[in-house]
């Protein structure tokens, strides 16, 4: 069980990850710009439909973690890949502003090691292993 965090911690801890969460904000505010529905899930902003459900077709995901925002294809991703994207949320977290570079440095790094540059980022891995999730392709 979770221990509930102070009013102090809670916010050096949303202060700490605000630059990544701006830019989901940014991505929600579109979201809802363009028809999209946004909700709250466990502590993190959930949003899709609109611009998200586009961008996740674009750039070709399920759902997408973006500090304690969480843009989705559509409301079934957003519930099916909870618990996945709820560690990327811890993680953002623990690694503040330094997350999004940090996240790009595992893609290259297990790229260039010859693995696949989303399913051996260790970032993916963590974020696998932590919710119960099967190891995916190339791992």
């Amino acid at each position: 069980m979770r221990r509930s965090r102070s009013l102090a911690s809670r916010i050096v801890v949303y202060a700490w990850a605000s630059p990544t969460t701006s830019v989901g904000l940014l991505a929600g505010a579109l979201t809802l710009a363009t028809g999209g529905r946004g909700r709250i899930r466990e502590g993190a902003l959930e949003f899709h439909g609109g611009f998200a459900t586009w961008m996740a077709r674009r750039v070709g995901f399920g759902a997408m973690t973006l500090g304690h925002v969480i843009v989705g294809y559509d409301a079934w991703w957003l519930d099916e890949l909870r618990p996945h994207e709820q560690v990327h949320v811890r993680q953002v977290e623990r690694w503040g502003i330094a997350f999004l570079p940090a996240y790009l440095a595992a893609s290259v790094l297990a790229w260039r090691a010859g693995g696949h540059y989303y399913h051996d980022n260790w970032f993916e891995r963590d974020a696998r292993a932590r919710s119960g999730q099967v190891e995916g392709p190339g791992a």
